[in-house]
Parts: structure tokens; sequence; C-alpha cells
């Protein structure tokens, strides 16, 4: 195995036999002129993962380091032991459905940092892929120029807006080498599937992220009916005490490890507490309760929700009016 890998590349995997060849192709097809290495985890899928991980390290033993868990531990916690054990310079992401369409990506982004080392990461743009079923795709961000972006990106509301791009592009300093578990831990605290906030949020705290027009990748963002991946999962069901759990996490992540003001930010957390408060107003149901409390309950700090409770009352009031009056 090479002793100093220049480049570790970040891969987690579940339940995805039916892309993992493309997806180990697509990395072992690039162009470089720098040693790397594939960190794979497979998150005990039950399906031929495995057996397809394992075959790849016998044919490329200097490549591959690969782990398996015996129990599934959600892609957060999957994806940060990985990128704790990546020895590289850099790491660049790719998990189980996507992969890499130009085949120099890895050596453009590489020049790229090389040659700038004022930015802590960079991503490209994607192909965001739409269906399984036929090939409906679309540019993941429409990308006229480069982009930068720095710590108050992340105070916008809508979670588009914080995100440099998609993380199978994403190419960054190795900071989780050696960086301290508390000023890491939020990228698997936070959520215990979604991280692609927590990341960005990490990288901005370290400095400036450049985007870059460039389309590296493919990026499956499907979402069908009866689908078993996770996005499509996660479309059925309703995610507001998951999601403002996980924006709690990140308020207390700005403020106690970045030291930074997040007022902003509390609109995020505000209008879920808020959405959750009146439906249950309206509902009287115990479950619309129980939500609206376990929102509630995740932080000490209270005034953002009842703020935001109010502006949703009176805007709500305000529509009604205006409709009257019509």
């Amino acid at each position: 195995m090479e002793n100093n890998p220049v480049v570790s590349v970040a891969v987690i995997t579940y339940n995805m036999e039916r892309y993992l060849p493309q997806l180990l192709d697509s990395i072992l097809k690039q162009k470089v002129n720098f040693s790397y290495e594939i960190v794979v985890d497979d998150d005990c899928s039950p399906d031929r993962s495995r057996e397809i991980l394992l075959d790849y390290q016998k044919r490329y033993p200097d490549i591959f380091v690969i782990s398996q868990k015996e129990k599934n531990e959600g892609g957060s916690k999957n994806m940060y032991g990985v990128l704790r054990r990546c020895r590289g310079k850099y790491i660049s992401i790719l998990e189980g459905d996507d992969w890499w369409e130009d085949e120099n990506k890895m050596q453009y982004q590489y020049d790229f940092m090389e040659s700038h080392p004022e930015y802590i990461g960079m991503y490209c743009n994607s192909w965001c892929e739409l269906s399984t079923k036929e090939t409906i795709q679309k540019v993941r961000r429409d990308i006229q120029e480069p982009m930068i972006f720095s710590y108050p990106d992340f105070m916008s509301y809508h979670f588009f807006d914080r995100l440099p791009n998609s993380t199978d592009t994403a190419f960054f300093r190795n900071i989780f080498k050696t960086g301290k578990e508390e000023e890491l831990d939020v990228f698997y605290k936070a959520h215990p599937m979604v991280w692609d906030q927590s990341l960005a949020l990490i990288l901005y705290g370290k400095g400036k992220v450049y985007v870059d027009s460039k389309i590296v990748s493919h990026h499956r963002t499907i979402v069908e009916e009866g689908g078993t991946n996770y996005q499509s999962q996660y479309a059925k069901r309703d995610n507001k005490v998951s999601d403002a759990k996980m924006y709690a996490a990140h308020e207390e992540y700005m403020e106690h490890v970045l030291h930074k003001n997040c007022t902003k930010f509390y609109k995020v957390r505000g209008m879920l507490f808020a959405e959750a408060f009146w439906i249950y107003l309206k509902s009287k149901k115990e479950e619309d309760k129980i939500k609206m409390l376990e929102i509630w309950n995740q932080r000490d700090k209270k005034w953002p929700l009842v703020y935001y409770a109010c502006v949703w009352g009176l805007g709500t009031i305000k529509r009604k009016v205006i409709k009257l009056f019509r």
C-alpha cells in the first residue's frame, strides 16, 4: 500500500450493489500524477456490496482501504469514520450511488488547490439524475462564473443556498486527520443521515470554499414512489423534528466552537417550530403536540421559537384579512 497518499477518496455505501461498480470504476479511471487511496466503509449492507468491495480490494490492494460494519450506524457516523481514516493531504468524497463523469476531476481540483492556498476546499458542478427508469437530468447549480462561499452564506434560510454544491464534487484540505473531536463531531451529532450541511459549516469555520462551474460528476437525487433510497424515504416523512435538531446542533457549534454570531440562522429552527406549533393548535392531536414539544425542548434558547411562531401567526392573519377585503 502507498505509504503517503496525496489524496484520499472517501466512499460510503449501503445497499448499493446496483451502482457500486460504476462508482468505483469512475475513481479508478481518474488520470492523475499523484498517489491516492480509496477509503471505503460498507454500513452492514444486506446486499452484495461487501462481496463487490472485497473483489476490488483483491484486484487493487495498494489502493483500497476497506472496513465493514457489523451493524448499521447510519450515513453520518459511517462517513465520519471514513474521513477520520483518510491519510491524504486532500479528501475527495463520493457516495454509494454517485459517479464521476470527468476522468480529470481529481487532477483538476488538485492543481487548483495547490495553487490557491487561500481556500480550504473547492466544489465543482454536477448533473442531477432524477430517475432510474429514464434519462432525466439537470445541472445541479446554474453557475455562470465561479462562486465563493464562506461562513455568512450559512445564515441563509434556504438550505440549498448554504451549500457550495453536492458532496460528490467536494475536494478539500484534510482537516479530519488531526482535528479535535469537539471541533468536528457536529458532523454526526447533528443528524444521523444528513451531513452535507454540517460538512459545509465545518469548512466555512476554517476558510473560504471555491465553487467552479466545471461539470465533473453525476449525483442521483431520485425521489420515486415506493423508492427504497434515502431521498425517496425522506420525501414522504415529516422531518420537522429531526431537521430542527440538526439546526439546533449547528447553532451550538457556531456559538460554542466557532464563537460566531448566528442570530440570522435562528430563523431556520424558529420557522420549523412555528409550523409545528400552528399545526398543533389547529389539529389538537397528541402526535402533533409531541412533535411541537420535541422541537421546543431541543435547545435552551427559546426566544427564536416564540418570535417566529408570532411572525407565522401574524402572517396568517394578514393573509386572511387581505382575502376578506378582496
